[in-house]
């Protein structure tokens, strides 16, 4: 009777497992750990003793860009979709490393999710690590717990999109808490180190090179939630945060971005208008004709405009962050010239990403090149541009 009973106890098990999609997963007791780190969550994470079979990483607000500071590129063996698929825009990463070369078949899973059947294609891979982070671990707990008895999952802390430094001046503590944490768990702390140093360093030179000006300063076409008219705009505009520069726009500073009408484009006081580029295939659009027409009535009174690297596309990338403080240094206190401006940027992207980062700047400005023209649109990084008007429709064209 009582074996009998014991085989009814397991056929139930069995049914309940396969009528919610639950598998057996055998990696409870790994034999190949080092040490433990403390995580996000407050979670003891077990330091794997390599890398060999691989990383993943789930949400494509943070866990590559943060690994993509660690030459770590060769081990990952999947991301998401978006990572791959996406135009790479203001992902400095993504410029960096190939990772549009990984398979979306193979490679991939839905952005930002941890779906019951990504849950079980990375538990059958048995990577090595898994890296996430906060909002995501929240929003799929369940399926994490799940795939945590596979391998081995660290949770980061989520990014901000308002600021990236602390009341000391420096890179803010949840910066410095994931860089750290990579830093153990890749066994690579002398990178991790120097890599914060490295934008302090940049974040000081930064504020060494403010100047003393009144100029309000509107930024245009914002990326965020995928690219926008001229009418979007930042609220809270970091590289403005890192120069002391006036933001033209003045009311409320909670959301992430404010999408205004023509007439309030029109009637706020701005001295100077920088645009991000990733707008050009906006600029046809009702709100951006609208605001073009304006600019373009006031004749030789508009105020300049000048085309900069978008800080966001998939959340915010704080290396183009700073490269755009140091673009807001260059147009509003003159502190910079050109040759210096693109020097300095050149070296972000090398403390971010090492030699990797050599050519970022170069790709990135062939990119952005490419995209304006094929939108019809002259918006060269850096440059001065004006607004032209043809068949009917304003442009913008280099100066």
């Amino acid at each position: 009777m009582k074996s009998n009973a014991i085989l009814a106890i397991a056929a139930v098990i069995i049914v309940v497992a396969a009528g919610i999609g639950v598998f057996m997963l055998t990696k409870d007791d790994k034999d190949k750990t080092e040490g433990d780190v403390t995580d996000a969550l407050g979670r003891q994470v077990k330091i794997p003793s390599n890398l060999d079979k691989g990383i993943v990483t789930i949400g494509n607000a943070g866990p590559l860009r943060y690994a993509s500071m660690f030459d770590i590129a060769d081990k990952v063996i999947e991301v998401d979709k978006g990572d791959i698929t996406d135009n790479k825009n203001g992902r400095a990463y993504s410029y960096a490393y190939p990772y549009d070369k990984l398979s979306v078949a193979t490679q991939s899973h839905p952005d930002g999710a941890l779906e019951a059947a990504t849950v079980e294609s990375i538990a059958k891979k048995e990577p090595s690590l898994v890296i996430t982070n906060e909002s995501k671990w929240n929003q799929a707990a369940a399926n994490f717990e799940i795939l945590e008895k596979s391998c081995t999952i660290v949770v980061l802390k989520d990014q901000q999109m308002k600021f990236m430094t602390g009341d000391d001046g420096k890179l803010a503590e949840y910066n410095t808490f994931n860089i750290n944490l990579l830093g153990k768990l890749f066994k690579m702390e002398d990178r991790a180190k120097e890599v914060i140093d490295g934008i302090n360093g940049i974040i000081a030179d930064i504020a060494s090179l403010k100047g003393t000006s009144t100029t309000k300063i509107y930024v245009a076409g914002v990326t965020i939630s995928g690219s926008n008219q001229l009418t979007t705009t930042f609220p809270n505009y970091i590289p403005f945060d890192l120069t002391g520069s006036t933001n033209a726009y003045t009311g409320d500073k909670g959301p992430n971005k404010v999408d205004l009408t023509v007439e309030a484009f029109t009637t706020m006081p701005k001295d100077m208008i920088i645009i991000d580029p990733s707008s050009s295939d906006k600029i046809a659009e009702t709100n951006s004709q609208g605001a073009l027409e304006y600019l373009y009535g006031l004749g030789t009174d508009a105020p300049k405009m000048y085309i900069t690297v978008p800080i966001v596309w998939d959340s915010i990338n704080y290396d183009c962050a700073l490269a755009s403080a140091y673009v807001v240094n260059y147009l509003n206190y003159g502190t910079l010239t050109e040759t210096q401006l693109k020097e300095k940027i050149n070296n972000i992207f090398q403390v971010f990403y090492g030699t990797h980062g050599a050519n970022v700047l170069t790709d990135m400005s062939t990119f952005f090149a490419g995209k304006s023209e094929a939108n019809g649109q002259e918006m060269p990084l850096f440059k001065e541009v004006t607004v032209g008007y043809s068949g009917g429709v304003y442009k913008l064209v280099a100066a």
